[in-house]
């Protein structure tokens, strides 16, 4: 009966380490799941962060571009006298864009070169200066994104 009891305890001692071996091993491997669960998570964050700054950089750019090329068929005009009759109302379109896109410095700038184009006073060199300034802080801007 010794040696029957001496099994019975030997097998339940066994069953309980393995038991608890299957434990520890399902505590492990979840911890090591949260953890890799985590990285990816993290790197899709970054991954989208990225996304989102390219994208921002992107219509930003556009918007200057479009201002710039607008400008400087209003400028051609001026200085011409030769244009087409939209060229001014795309400026203001592109203008519009511009303010919205942002930052303040670009905004800004365009708002300068705007009011420039608008009165009829401006000296050629005046309006370069202004377009040089906006060429700079969209420069900046674009940088900085």
């Amino acid at each position: 009966m010794t040696e029957w009891l001496v099994a019975l305890c030997a097998a339940l001692i066994g069953a309980g380490a393995a038991l608890a071996g299957s434990v520890i091993s399902a505590k492990g491997a979840r911890e090591a799941g949260e953890r890799q669960a985590e990285a990816a998570l993290h790197t899709l964050r970054l991954t989208v962060a990225e996304q989102r700054a390219a994208r921002l950089h992107d219509q930003r750019r556009q918007a200057y571009v479009r201002f710039l090329e607008a400008a400087d068929a209003v400028l051609v005009t001026r200085r011409t006298g030769e244009g087409q009759p939209s060229d001014v109302p795309d400026l203001q379109r592109a203008c519009g864009v511009v303010l919205l896109e942002g930052p303040e410095e670009p905004a800004a700038a365009a708002r300068a070169l705007m009011e420039l184009l608008r009165g009829r006073s401006a000296s050629p060199d005046e309006l370069d200066a202004r377009r040089e300034g906006f060429i700079e802080a969209a420069r900046a801007a674009l940088a900085r994104v």
